[in-house]
């Protein structure tokens, strides 16, 4: 059973590695050979030398467990991406009308929230929409019927979770950025069912069609709303609101930093621990109280009623948490744990956790792409590994105050801080070195004081409102207390360990030191237990060294921050890094969100130089990110504008100017604008940078236009300055930059257009993609590959070696055709990368095709 249960799981994570979904004939033939292979199994069974073929058996049932896995995940990808918004839809208006499934969630200029279709309507005005399901003039159903989308409302109209509206939306489909070492943020919104994000048009016609009946979500919004108009009496309101309703939306990224260094952000949303502690308080509580009720124990046993009331107390703990994944993954368990007293039965630790782990993925397959499932299971499987078999505690009635605190809080947190060291660092690439000591203290404060105070509280307000300040006053005067703890804790020295990714050698070795770490004493004995895996974990201390060019050649890694620019240009001993692309608010920006986890895979520590072409939002919004997390040895600036404050003021950088020339490796790093004119525009003064390594060139532009163009021209008419193998689209591709004449004169063989996805802007200007199709050029748009790669000098010449997308593209991942940026009027498809140097092709998932290899035509 335990085995069929890991291949129904190995299924499911085989499934979420495909690039594309298989075609339907593919998944009948794994249908068919289900139902031969379930024939057999029950002819074996049957047989009467069935003994003889008890091996066959057990092989049967695990292929079968693995292809179910497989279907599953299967069907279930299958009925989502057939609520997908259709791409001749994209950034069209048109009507929606559907149920407010989510809490609102304030921005800084907008409101957030989710919307479950019921129906769309395509006419101009809402009077012409019927109640059918069908477009107008169309045998078609209705697109996106019960498909659940995110939406922006900046209107400020006033929203409630289970009303019904009409809406004038514009949608696009869920396109987030695609890097190595990033987030997979199309993942997360396909895990959660969200098949299309846009904004609400501010219309008179946007219509609330029926009130919020009673609900869980309406409910959740109430308790909000009380919570916060309490607010000016409490320091932490969001941090509450994060405790009680899982809603992280009042917790400042300072906040969430100071508990990420400390390993306790983990305490201060719903989580697995609290549901865990919730569930353990109701076991307890209703198991002694049903003790001194001698007729209730005539119908069943005080163990089973503490089991009946943990589950109830953790189904309405996580109901308040909306069932979030993290909360369902919690409640599973419990219901699995506990459904062992129900029953009367004793399971197994192994069979309970690969139980709860087959039921998660049954409900929510995605789940498996996601660190908090990873983290999660290999939390408890730590626990159970460390606590098992061999190791006796102490008794109770003879230990000592100081041992049972070691045995019941402090060896715990060792075990689960040794159990998450590698996923840790897989995943996040960081880990708090102080987690263990202060998990220790902070567990009782929050989970035994602060959580039961925040739910009591929540009670009253439910209840008796005028009480509830009490409890959730005292509450809020403890979470003070502990973040002014944390604050210290982190003064002493560094709390956050952020090693470069260990490769497949150092991660091996590492969890086989774990292992021996965590192994029940007497399991494996020694005299010295820590020597082995203190050797062992060695490598993470050093891991393997990256790959860099040879002497004499140059990488540049194009990454996709969206609207704006972000270049890294690696030598063999020296990084530079050219703009950092846009900040989208206070707590997002591309330098904390791409460049650092991308710095931190590629096994950077330092950087030799930042160049901020100008100071525009969109070059230079992610700086103060990257200048906290590395050390950066020179700094240079375009642009009419100064350093802000935040990067130091004007001293911290130097001006750039035409004619500074340096050389590290052997490739030649050449400032070629501005000269010493300034510009009335801020993007025309914007450096402009060219690297040369050997007789092959780049050329970085920055968001020049046509009078910086002009002038470089004149500048470099009786030379070939300007020539360049690769080159970087001025201004996004703008039609204000990228004149014939310029184009011409560099005479690029590969182009990277750096833009966002059907950006308001309409960059790349189709003039300018004629204009260096005309010159002979090959295009990469970022919205459409991702992260582009590109070597310099090698013999071969200058070569494309990677597209993000398409080297790590997976079924639900959005790769838009060539049309991407306009309003299709028919069903895009085909290919967005063309017939590359080696005949492969590089096309959309319309075509189930996959990309080949070698140097691809990305227009």
């Amino acid at each position: 059973m335990r085995a069929g249960m890991l291949a129904f799981c190995l299924g499911i994570w085989l499934f979420s590695r495909l690039p594309v979904l298989p075609p339907w004939p593919v998944a009948a033939i794994v249908c068919l050979m289900l139902l031969a292979t379930t024939v057999l199994l029950v002819a074996l069974a049957w047989s009467p030398a069935r003994g003889r073929w008890r091996l066959a058996a057990l092989s049967l049932q695990l292929v079968m467990a693995l292809a179910l896995g497989l279907l599953w995940f299967c069907f279930d990808a299958t009925r989502q991406m057939q609520q997908q918004l259709p791409s001749e839809l994209e950034g069209v208006d048109f009507w929606v009308s559907g149920r407010i499934v989510s809490l609102p969630s304030p921005r800084a200029q907008f409101q957030q929230f989710e919307l479950r279709i019921d129906s769309t309507c395509f006419r101009l005005h809402p009077r012409d929409c019927v109640s059918s399901d069908a477009i107008p003039d169309s045998d078609q159903p209705t697109p996106m019927s019960g498909a659940r989308i995110s939406l922006n409302e900046y209107a400020g109209l006033t929203l409630w979770p289970g009303e019904r509206w009409r809406f004038r939306v514009r949608l696009n489909r869920p396109h987030g950025f695609a890097n190595p070492g990033g987030y997979d943020y199309e993942a997360a919104l396909f895990g959660r069912g969200i098949m299309a994000r846009g904004y609400v048009r501010d219309t008179a016609f946007n219509k609330r069609l029926s009130a919020a009946g009673p609900g869980l979500q309406s409910a959740r919004a109430g308790l909000r709303a009380r919570l916060f108009a309490l607010a000016p009496r409490l320091q932490n309101p969001g941090l509450l609101s994060a405790l009680i309703l899982g809603d992280r939306d009042g917790v400042s990224s300072a906040q969430w930093d100071l508990l990420t260094r400390t390993g306790t952000n983990h305490l201060l949303v719903i989580s697995g621990l609290h549901v865990g502690f919730v569930a353990l308080t109701a076991y307890t509580a209703i198991n002694l109280l049903v003790r001194l009720l001698p007729a209730l124990l005539l119908r069943l046993p005080a163990q089973q009623y503490g089991a009946l009331a943990a589950v109830l107390a953790a189904l309405v703990y996580s109901g308040l948490a909306g069932f979030s994944l993290p909360t369902q993954r919690a409640l599973i368990m419990v219901l699995v744990l506990m459904s062992g007293h129900v029953l009367g039965r004793r399971f197994l630790p192994s069979y309970s956790l690969l139980l709860a782990a087959s039921l998660v993925l049954l409900l929510a397959p995605m789940s498996v792409t996601q660190a908090g499932f990873w983290l999660s299971f290999t939390a408890v499987a730590a626990l159970l590994f460390a606590f098992s078999g061999y190791r006796r505690p102490a008794s109770p009635s003879l230990a000592s105050p100081g041992q049972w605190l070691w045995h019941n809080w402090v060896q715990p947190q060792w075990a689960v801080s040794v159990g998450l060291l590698l996923p840790l660092l897989l995943w996040t690439g960081q880990m708090s070195l102080i987690s263990p000591l202060t998990n220790v203290l902070a567990i009782p404060l929050v989970s035994l004081l602060v959580v039961p105070l925040a739910l009591l509280g929540a009670v009253l307000l439910m209840l008796i409102p005028s009480l509830a300040i009490w409890p959730l006053a005292l509450a809020d005067w403890l979470l003070s207390g502990f973040f002014v703890a944390l604050a210290g804790v982190v003064e002493f020295g560094p709390a956050l360990w952020q090693p470069s990714p260990p490769g497949l050698m150092a991660s091996t070795l590492a969890a086989l030191a774990v292992v021996l770490l965590l192994a029940p004493r007497g399991l494996i004995p020694t005299r010295t237990p820590w020597l082995l895996p203190g050797c062992l974990l060695m490598p993470l201390l050093w891991p393997a060294e990256a790959v860099r060019p040879p002497p004499g050649q140059a990488q540049l890694q194009f990454l996709d921050v969206g609207q704006g620019l972000a270049v890294v240009v690696h030598t063999h001993n020296h990084h530079l890094l050219f703009d950092t692309g846009p900040a989208m608010g206070p707590q997002f920006d591309t330098g904390r969100a791409v460049i650092v986890p991308y710095l931190r895979a590629r096994h950077v520590r330092a950087l030799d130089m930042l160049i901020i072409s100008h100071w525009h939002q969109d070059h230079s919004g992610g700086a103060a990110s990257v200048a906290q997390q590395f050390a950066i040895k020179r700094r240079l600036a375009g642009g009419s504008e100064s350093a802000p404050e935040a990067l130091g003021g004007p001293a911290s950088f130097e001006r750039c100017r035409a004619g500074m020339r340096w050389q590290w490796d052997g490739v030649v790093f050449e400032i070629l604008h501005p000269a010493g004119q300034r510009y009335a525009g801020e993007n025309n003064n914007a450096c402009v940078l060219r690297v040369s390594a050997g007789d092959q060139h780049a050329l970085l532009t920055g968001d020049i236009e046509r009078e910086a163009e002009r002038d470089l021209l004149q500048d470099h008419a009786r030379t070939s300055g300007l020539r360049a193998d690769v080159l970087q689209a001025a201004h996004h591709g703008s039609a204000s930059s990228s004149l014939p004449a310029f184009l011409q004169a560099v005479q690029p063989k590969l182009t990277v257009v750096s833009a966002g996805y059907r950006n308001r802007f309409s960059h790349p200007a189709p003039v300018v993609l004629e204009r260096l199709y005309n010159v002979g050029s090959v295009v990469c748009q970022t919205p459409a590959t991702g992260a582009v790669q590109v070597e310099l000098g090698g013999a071969a010449g200058p070569r494309l070696s990677a597209t993000h997308r398409q080297q790590y593209r997976r079924f639900w991942h959005n790769i838009p055709s060539g049309e991407y940026g306009k309003v299709a009027t028919e069903t895009a498809g085909g290919d967005i990368c063309g017939r590359d140097r080696d005949g492969g092709w590089l096309v959309d998932a319309a075509n189930n095709s996959v990309f080949h290899s070698g140097d691809c035509d990305c227009h």
